[in-house]
Order: structure tokens, then C-alpha cells, then sequence
């Protein structure tokens, strides 16, 4: 999956902008996410995850939260990070509702690892990223 975004950046003067007394130049680049974390639906659970060869990842968000689309942006840079060794998947929790209740997910934003199928990790709430990563790693130990 390949998402594309805009993001700000101080290191070219294309667009100036006065602020107080300090002149401030911003430009905007674009910034290329590859294999961001794929959707996965009640449809696709089984297969996606459950029946997975490789450890699973699985964000569970809703839309309208803004803490989990922090969560989100760091589940898309380790999606390429530990790419061949983790697959990341996004499930909404409103649309899949089912799946969030079999998990006993009560809020969001909660992060869950899989391995053979089985839980192994959960993560509740925005935490930094290395937090995630150290959950990953002791998920992908033998």
C-alpha cells in the first residue's frame, strides 16, 4: 500500500510567513509512506490474521479518534521498518465491531500482536514508538 501526504518543512523559503516580529518560511514536500498497514475487516480476519505464516500487528481505531491516527502514523513507519518480518494491519472498530468485542476492546486506540494465530501482545493506548517496537521484537523471538 502506498500512501502519500503532504508534510511541512522549514528547509526551502518558497511561502514566506510573518508572525510577530520572526519571518518564518515553509515549504511542503511530499512525504512517501511505503507499505503503510493494510485494512483488515471481520471478512478478512481469519485469513489475514489467525491463518497468518508471519507475526500480525493489528491497530484497532475508529475515525472519529484522534489519538489513534498518532498511533496510526507510527504503525506505517514500522510497517516498513520490520517489513518481511511483521505484516500491519488497521481494523475500525466501529465498522467491526464483533471482532473488537471478541478482543474485549473497550476504547481506542488499542494495538494487538499475533503469533500463530494467537495473541501475544496488547497494546493500550498512544504510547511512543519504541514501546511498539519493543513489543514487536519480543513477539518475533523464537
Amino acid at each position: 500500500m502506498l500512501l502519500e501526504t503532504m508534510v511541512l518543512s522549514s528547509e526551502s523559503s518558497c511561502i514566506p510567513s510573518e508572525i510577530g516580529e520572526c519571518l518564518i518560511f515553509i515549504s511542503c514536500m511530499k512525504l512517501r509512506v511505503l507499505n503503510a498497514a493494510a485494512v483488515v475487516t471481520k471478512d478478512s480476519w481469519e485469513k489475514s490474521i489467525l491463518k497468518s505464516d508471519t507475526p500480525v500487528l493489528v491497530e484497532f481505531h475508529a475515525s472519529w479518534c484522534g489519538p489513534c491516527k498518532m498511533v496510526h502514523r507510527v504503525i506505517d513507519e514500522l510497517a516498513g521498518e520490520y517489513q518481511g518480518r511483521i505484516q500491519c494491519f488497521v481494523l475500525n472498530a466501529d465498522n467491526d465491531s464483533e471482532i473488537a468485542e471478541d478482543y474485549d476492546i473497550k476504547a481506542v486506540p488499542v494495538v494487538l500482536l499475533f503469533k500463530n494465530g494467537e495473541k501475544q501482545e496488547t497494546v493500550v493506548g498512544t504510547m511512543p514508538k519504541e514501546f511498539y517496537a519493543a513489543a514487536i521484537e519480543r513477539v518475533l523471538k523464537p
